[in-house]
C-alpha cells in the first residue's frame, strides 16, 4: 500500500468516526423523543423549614490563670487549683471525659518605668471546657469552679446532644420540603396547570444554631485576666460569697433547606 492509498484510509476512517458521533448526539438521524432528552416543563421552588427546641445539654468554657515572678512558680501553682476545680467538678457528678483541657499558655508579663520594659513575671492560663449533661446543674457547676480556684468564665453554650439533632434535622427537613411543595401549588394554581410530581430534589444541608450566653463574672482578675501593681506583680481582688447564678437558657434552633423541581402539565 503506497502513501497515497494510506492517507485515503486514514481520511475515510475519521469521517466515519465524527458522523458516528454526530449521530449519536442526536445531529443525525436517531428520534429526538427518547424519554431521556424529551424536554419538561417544570416549576422550580425551595423550602427553608426551621424547628425550636429547648436545650438539654450545656458546654463551659473556664479557666484557671496564676501569675508569679517565674513560669515555674506560676505554673506549680495553676496545676494546683487546677486539681481543686477538677475534684470540685467530679465530686458534683460531671464525668472526666465532659471536662477536658482545651488550651495551656505561659507568657511573660512586662511593665514599662522610667521608659525601660521590665520583666515582672509570667502569667499561665489554663483553659477548661466542661459539658454538662442536665442543664439544671449549670449554676451549680459554675459556682464549684469559681469556689474551687477558676477565676475566667467566657461563656456557656446550650445545645442539644448529638440523638436530638438527628431528631431535629429530620423535622427541619420536612418542614422544608411541605414548605416547597406549598409553593409549587400556588404557583401551578395561579398559572392554570397541574403538577406531575417532583422530578429532582435537592437539599443543602442542615444548620444548628446553639445559644450562647457570653458572661462577665468578676471573680478576681481585670484587664484581661489580672490587676497589676505598679511593681507588676498581681493582686488578688476579694471573691465575694454568692449563692449559683440563676441561668435562664434560650432555645436553640435547627434550619434546612431543600430545592424541588416539580413537572406540570
Amino acid at each position: 500500500m503506497n502513501n497515497r492509498t494510506r492517507w485515503i484510509t486514514a481520511f475515510l476512517l475519521a469521517g466515519l468516526v465524527v458522523s458516528a458521533g454526530l449521530a449519536s448526539a442526536g445531529f443525525w438521524g436517531g428520534s429526538s423523543d427518547a424519554p431521556g432528552v424529551q424536554q419538561k416543563k417544570v416549576i422550580t421552588v425551595s423550602g427553608y423549614g426551621t424547628v425550636d427546641t429547648y436545650p438539654d445539654e450545656a458546654v463551659l468554657r473556664l479557666a484557671v490563670v496564676t501569675q508569679a515572678e517565674d513560669a515555674k512558680n506560676a505554673s506549680e501553682e495553676n496545676v494546683k487549683k487546677m486539681d481543686a476545680v477538677l475534684a470540685a467538678l467530679y465530686e458534683i457528678g460531671i464525668p472526666e471525659d465532659d471536662a477536658v483541657t482545651s488550651g495551656y499558655r505561659v507568657w511573660p508579663q512586662y511593665s514599662w518605668r522610667d521608659e525601660e520594659q521590665r520583666l515582672t513575671g509570667f502569667q499561665v492560663r489554663n483553659s477548661l471546657t466542661v459539658t454538662v449533661r442536665d442543664i439544671e446543674k449549670i449554676g451549680d457547676v459554675i459556682d464549684a469552679a469559681l469556689s474551687a480556684g477558676a477565676n475566667e468564665i467566657n461563656d456557656v453554650t446550650f445545645t442539644v446532644s448529638d440523638d436530638r439533632q438527628a431528631e431535629l434535622k429530620s423535622e427541619a427537613i420536612a418542614d422544608a420540603v411541605a414548605k416547597a411543595r406549598a409553593d409549587a401549588s400556588s404557583v401551578a394554581d395561579a398559572m392554570d396547570v397541574t403538577i406531575v410530581g417532583p422530578v429532582e430534589i435537592s437539599t443543602t444541608g442542615s444548620q444548628f444554631s446553639p445559644y450562647r450566653m457570653y458572661m462577665d463574672y468578676d471573680t478576681g482578675y481585670r484587664s484581661g485576666g489580672m490587676m497589676v501593681t505598679p511593681e507588676g506583680m498581681p493582686v488578688p481582688m476579694p471573691t465575694p460569697a454568692a449563692a449559683p447564678p440563676q441561668i435562664q437558657p434560650g432555645d436553640v434552633t435547627v434550619s434546612a433547606q431543600v430545592t424541588v423541581v416539580y413537572e406540570f402539565r
